[in-house]
């Protein structure tokens, strides 16, 4: 992984210089995020899209997939999504994770997701988020089988999409 300073900004160039360098590079900020994994999920759905600001998705493609992309916060073991409640049911067709433990994006469907995933309220913050081990593996050290982190982490294993970014 680059270091790298990301501000509110980047442009083609900048884009090009990373592509360039055959390095990868994790961008967990927002809109940025949002914009640097559009070409992976056009690929992935295979039509193009479009970055939009609307209430419960972040990517509409052509062919009427609405996905709501989420950049997963990486602690020592586990990697989180927030505000993934019913505030987002029904509003989109698909998930998309960016995972910087995996340097990978899962994409899983919706309805399997809201099926399948064990959230957890989050007092401080007042909203849903949901969890999965870093490293996404389901064995060794630290691996609590059953948990909720667990279970989420095989749900993505076993039903998810992963493109990998590497």
């Amino acid at each position: 992984m680059l270091p790298v300073y990301i501000s509110n900004h980047i442009n083609d160039d900048m884009i090009n210089q990373f592509v360039a360098s055959g390095e990868s590079l994790v961008v967990n900020a927002g809109i940025i995020s949002e914009q640097v994994v559009l070409p992976y999920l056009e690929k992935h759905f295979g039509c193009a899209g479009d970055r939009v600001d609307a209430d419960g998705y972040d990517h509409l493609f052509e062919n009427g997939i609405r996905n709501e992309h989420k950049k997963l916060a990486v602690r020592k073991t586990s990697a989180s999504a927030k505000n993934i409640g019913a505030n987002k049911q029904g509003k989109c067709d698909t998930f998309s994770f960016h995972h910087p433990g995996t340097d990978s994006i899962y994409i899983i469907e919706a309805n399997t997701f809201y099926n399948d995933a064990i959230l957890n309220y989050d007092k401080t913050s007042n909203c849903w988020d949901v969890n999965f081990y870093y490293d996404m593996q389901l064995k060794g050290k630290g691996k609590r089988i059953g948990c909720n982190a667990w279970k989420n982490t095989e749900m993505l294993l076993n039903k998810a999409s992963q493109i990998q970014l590497t």
